[in-house]
């Protein structure tokens, strides 16, 4: 299946008249989720639906008082306001992502840790820090379909080590594997799998306190790449600006980078604290991430509502109705403002499909011609939105010229707004009756509307100077 999105002009050999936006997800107020065990620093949920039940089930952070942390020394030149707590999980679940319901587990689940909560699921005698959770559909063993990556001080150890703790039904979990020569971080810490390196990713910090985005590889889970710094704060970004964590979800054949961007008080002589949003990022391979426009892309809303003070985004999703949700834990206090404030709540926002980045027409009429390709199927589907003008597709030949019987005037617009628009030509031509074993382009014009993405049966060609495909 091809893919051509709007993040940048790579798969674009030419375009007039359009102009890139970047989408803006929505807030859903009535999806937000209160609990009086959150605080604005450790809730960062994971929210994933059973294809099988249909059921939303959401895992998120509490944060409590253990005597492990209460002793522990907070070093000169940190914030001294700080109260060091433990991060507890819980669980949640849902009908349809949007009303929650918070049951009690007390009789379904152990763990070492003391019991907060009647729907906390996982918690250890001598704390944790540690999260977002994740879900992994590629692991071959369902028993690891969740995966939490913690940093935890077991018995007989000199120091928190990182761990990784799953589960197969968000319930239920085990430590699987102390990396007794991995010394712990503070959080974010989470875990991703590529799917094109066939290869794990740790998601982290090199050092406590590094406010840097770092990853480590791994094929075993035994063996790993030293930390390898991925995102740097440079001379574009806001002054003293930290990157506190990017979560990073896997979309069609691009993985998007969520970077919590936190701003500091310029003025501070400790390690500053202060807002935090979430900034978009893209990567081609899940390894090297190009940065966008810059400017949140969920933003923080008004001041006392949730997510005012820090919003972070740390779940991604596409729900039954293709739209692409983003759960959030927001807290109306900024970064350790007021731990004594019960601020965080989990929060959602949500956006149309492919709505990342696309293309739009400021007025009148757009064009774009897409590089070559080469056509394998009958599919073509366009996500796009004209409600009052129209787009049509012309299909090219190898040599640029148009196909007869593929111009505009052969093609039956769309006007209106369809996620999987499938164009038409005359006779009821369709995508497929243009195969050749010869390159084809597809040539686009936007009347008065906007282009999210093609998808289709096509291979993009890697460069401009590959020969045409051998006729099978």
């Amino acid at each position: 299946m091809g893919y051509i999105h709007f993040f940048d002009d790579w798969q674009l050999i030419s375009y007039s008249n359009l102009e890139r936006k970047m989408g803006v997800p929505r807030y859903v107020p009535e999806a937000t989720l209160e609990d009086s065990l959150t605080e604005g620093t450790w809730n960062f949920p994971l929210v994933v639906r059973d294809e099988k039940t249909g059921k939303y089930i959401a895992l998120y952070g509490g944060a409590a008082s253990v005597q492990e942390f209460a002793d522990l020394k907070i070093p000169d030149g940190v914030d001294q306001f700080l109260k060091p707590r433990t991060q507890v999980l819980c669980y949640a679940e849902s009908k349809d992502g949007i009303h929650w319901e918070c049951p009690d587990l007390r009789g379904q689940v152990s763990f070492a840790g003391p019991v907060f909560a009647k729907n906390q699921v996982f918690g250890l005698e001598r704390g944790l820090d540690g999260g977002p959770p994740t879900y992994d559909p590629y692991d071959p063993d369902p028993g690891r379909r969740f995966k939490y990556l913690i940093n935890y001080h077991p018995e007989g150890a000199d120091q928190m080590v990182r761990t990784l703790v799953v589960s197969g039904d968000g319930i239920h979990w085990t430590i699987w594997k102390i990396f007794k020569t991995q010394p712990g971080t503070d959080t974010p810490t989470s875990v991703f799998y590529n799917p094109q390196k066939n290869c794990y990713t740790f998601n982290i910090r090199k050092w406590r306190g590094d406010r840097r985005i770092f990853f480590m590889e791994t094929e075993d889970f035994e063996h790993f790449s030293e930390p390898e710094l991925i995102v740097h704060p440079d001379s574009m970004d806001e002054p003293l600006i930290g990157l506190y964590g990017m979560p990073v979800f896997h979309y069609e054949d691009l993985f998007i980078g969520l970077l919590w961007k936190i701003y500091c008080d310029t003025a501070s002589h400790a390690l500053a604290n202060g807002k935090i949003n979430c900034e978009l990022l893209y990567s081609y391979n899940g390894r090297n991430f190009n940065r966008t426009f810059r400017r949140p892309f969920i933003n923080n809303p008004e001041l006392g509502e949730h997510g005012g003070g820090c919003i972070y985004t740390s779940s991604m999703m596409i729900d039954e109705n293709n739209r692409i949700r983003f759960y959030s834990g927001g807290s109306k206090a900024e970064h350790f403002q007021n731990q004594e404030l019960n601020d965080a709540a989990l929060m959602l926002h949500e956006m149309r499909l492919d709505g990342f980045m696309y293309l739009a027409v400021p007025s009148g009429r757009g064009y774009l011609r897409t590089r070559p390709l080469h056509i394998l199927g009958d599919d073509l589907w366009i996500n796009a939105r004209a409600p009052w003008g129209g787009i049509r597709v012309r299909i090219l030949d190898e040599k640029g010229a148009v196909l007869p019987g593929f111009d505009y005037t052969d093609c039956t617009p769309l006007q209106g707004d369809e996620l999987f628009w499938s164009p038409r030509w005359g006779g009821n031509r369709s995508f497929g009756d243009a195969a050749s074993y010869k390159r084809r382009q597809l040539e686009i014009e936007i009347h008065s509307g906007e282009i999210f993405a093609i998808r289709g049966d096509f291979k993009k060609l890697d460069c401009l100077w590959d020969v045409d495909r051998p006729d099978s």
